[in-house]
């Protein structure tokens, strides 16, 4: 699953944030989860082009049956329709003009501080790990980032226009289980989420000389912030001190966390006698 979500500002980088997701997140990660849920259905299948958006084809002198999601050849392989059966993107002043649509829109959002300080005094640390002549080692945990974090509070709207009844009715049950069950652990995955749905109640509207049926379902989502501020941005240099002892006196305390071992073969043993022989 994968979005659009592409961030042109580089404030964010600049200020050292490693997650955002306020507005435009959470709804491109839906529309994503829709689409990508609704293209393995067969009969409200939704089909893309070569560039990610809506395969909605001319069916100008096409034989009928030309838009079914699958057609199976005599080799028992699928071939992708000629066109999309839903539409699924986001709302904008012109609405839907190809039915079924699934548009989606930002409900606004709100900030929510885990903490006062904004978790000001968590420290993010990686371990080094020294090692000495003598095949000691240590684990030094040293500081890498700052941390401060938040919360934030919103809702995506989900509106489903169609002209049928019946298919306003299954898309909108379709998507209510998809964000209660079906990919809620995926959304979790990602950094999102999301709270029961809540669907409201059915409405219809006059269409130039048709009927547009309505249904609104909101999804009140939750979502994190998070800046790591690199240490080195701040402090100038972190010292370490290692002390040894002196080993070559006898009686001298050796560290706890020190051993020295000394390993001596017996041709090494052999060859140190001949010599003294000699």
């Amino acid at each position: 699953m994968s979005n659009n979500n592409f961030f042109k500002s580089n404030l964010m980088a600049l200020h050292n944030v490693v997650q955002a997701s306020m507005l435009v997140y959470p709804k491109e990660m839906v529309i994503a989860t829709l689409r990508d849920l609704f293209s393995k259905d067969d009969y409200y299948h939704y089909s893309k082009d070569q560039w990610g958006f809506a395969n909605t084809t001319d069916h100008t002198d096409l034989v009928p049956g030309a838009d079914m999601p699958t057609m199976h050849n005599k080799y028992g392989t699928n071939q992708e329709g000629l066109s999309t059966r839903l539409f699924i993107g986001e709302n904008y002043r012109y609405d839907g003009i190809y039915y079924p649509a699934v548009l989606i829109k930002s409900g606004g959002s709100k900030y929510v501080p885990i903490s006062i300080n904004r978790e000001q005094d968590s420290v993010q640390y990686e371990d080094i790990i020294y090692e000495d002549g003598y095949g000691n080692q240590t684990i030094v945990h040293k500081p890498v980032s700052f941390i401060t974090a938040g919360v934030w509070e919103g809702s995506v709207i989900i509106d489903v226009m169609s002209r049928s009844l019946m298919a306003r009715d299954h898309i909108s049950e379709v998507i209510g289980m998809c964000f209660a069950d079906f990919h809620f652990d995926d959304l979790v995955d990602v950094g999102i989420v999301v709270k029961p749905p809540n669907i409201g109640a059915a409405s219809e509207s006059d269409d130039r000389n048709d009927k547009l049926f309505r249904q609104t379902i909101t999804l009140d989502v939750r979502t994190e912030w998070r800046r790591e501020i690199p240490v080195g941005n701040i402090i100038d240099a972190i010292f370490f001190t290692a002390t040894f002892e002196d080993l070559s006196r006898p009686g001298n305390p050796v560290p706890a966390n020190m051993t020295v071992n000394t390993e001596v073969n017996i041709t090494d043993m052999l060859i140190g006698n001949v010599n003294q022989i000699l």
